[in-house]
Formats: C-alpha cells, structure tokens, sequence
C-alpha cells in the first residue's frame, strides 16, 4: 500500500501558509506593548561593616542593620515588602604580594560583613526620603533599583488584547496577498512574556546625598499565536 502527501509551504513576512492533508493553515505570530506609569519599586541595599574579629564585624553590622529596619518601619515600609537576600562575612587578607617579599605568608587582618534586604516601596512619592532614611542610619551599599507594577494582571490583558488584535490585522493583510480566504481559526496559544522594568541603577556604596529619582515607564509585553484555517 502507498501512501502519497502533498505539503506546500509559502513563507510571507514571518507567517506561514500551508496545506497538510485536508486543511490548510496560515500561522500568524501577533505582539502587543503597553507602556504604563509604574507605581512600586524594589531596591537592594544593605550594610557593609569591617573589624579585627569577625564576632565584632557582625555586632557593628547588627546595630546598623537594626537601624535601617527601624527607619524602613517608621516610613511606612511593611514587614511582608523586607526579606533578606545576602548574608555574609568572609575575611580581609592582608597583601599577598608585600607577604611574599618578606618572606611570609598571607595573614588575615580584619573580616568584612555583609547584610542585603531587599525592599519593596509601593508609595514611589516616598522612595527618595527613604534612600535618604535609610543612608544616613547606616545603609552603605545598594545593589539595584528597579520599578513595576504592584498588580500587572489588567494591563497583561490588554497587551494580550494589543497581540491578538496585531495578529488579526497581520493574518488579513497576508490572506489578501497570498488571494487566500480566512476560514476561521484552528487554534490560539499565549506566549506572554511578561513585563520589562522602566529602568534599573547600581549605586554600589551610597553617599549620604539626596538621591534623584526618575521613574519612567514599565513596558508590559505580550505575545500570541493564531493558527488561521484558510480556503481558497
């Protein structure tokens, strides 16, 4: 018994029009971008202490850690928005190479330790006062700074709407090209990428300035896939 299969594929601008027994298909790819005001940030700061011992390196940063959890609190940040995302304390060794010239070894001179939190501020009219907070109260290094959307489900659907609506216009467009007819469609598949943060900064060890903050947008994203079934 011989079996016999025709396949015809016709690629028109990143979609596909083909005929795989007995229906046809066109696979659209469609996108879709809203660009919204963000309304929460999440920063990473933390406390960098030195001292002889590391017994003494970890009290100094406990005080100070201390300090900025209370001045996280006095400003209205809520226990559930703090988590800590480092813990650490390794040692300082002195210089290999002034060791070696006289004839020694290396030789642990102090120890270094490290506490991150991470913070989310949901009130961004506060975001500055509480840099400037939490700096003076002992926060000395921070890690990065971003900002989102505390509830990006609703602008998700309407990216969502944004894509489907690309890939109907996309596949109309194309079917008139090809002189084909749009039959319906065989199948829907969401891609959703999520959401891209409006812009991220690394301030390594904070000055006790007043920090400028600029928001700017957060870009939610989008993507789906129709599968049109076509006739001619």
């Amino acid at each position: 018994m011989k079996y016999l299969v025709l396949s015809m594929a016709v690629f028109l601008g990143g979609a596909a029009v083909a005929s795989a027994e007995e229906i046809a298909t066109m696979t659209i790819h469609g996108q879709g971008e809203i660009a919204v005001t963000p309304d929460m940030a999440t920063l990473r700061l933390g406390v960098v202490t030195e001292a002889e011992t590391a017994g003494a390196a970890l009290a100094a940063n406990s005080a100070d850690l201390t300090a900025v959890l209370d001045t996280l609190g006095t400003a209205g940040i809520e226990a559930r928005d703090i988590q800590t995302s480092q813990l650490s304390i390794h040692p300082i060794w002195s210089d290999h190479t002034s060791n070696i010239s006289q004839g020694g070894d290396r030789q642990i001179t102090g120890f270094i330790a490290t506490n991150e939190l991470s913070v989310r501020v949901r009130d961004l009219e506060k975001l500055g006062d509480v840099l400037d907070a939490v700096t003076a109260q002992g926060a000395n290094t921070m890690r990065g700074l971003s900002f989102g959307l505390s509830d990006p489900d609703p602008v998700t659907e309407e990216a969502r709407l944004a894509a489907v609506a690309d890939a109907q216009a996309r596949a109309a467009l194309l079917a008139e090209a090809a002189e084909v007819e749009i039959v319906g469609i065989h199948r829907i598949e969401d891609s959703t990428g999520g959401m891209s943060p409006a812009g991220r900064a690394e301030f390594g060890m904070l000055a006790r300035d007043a920090v400028p903050i600029a928001e700017g947008e957060v870009t939610v994203s989008a993507t789906v896939t129709i599968i049109y079934e076509i006739g001619g």
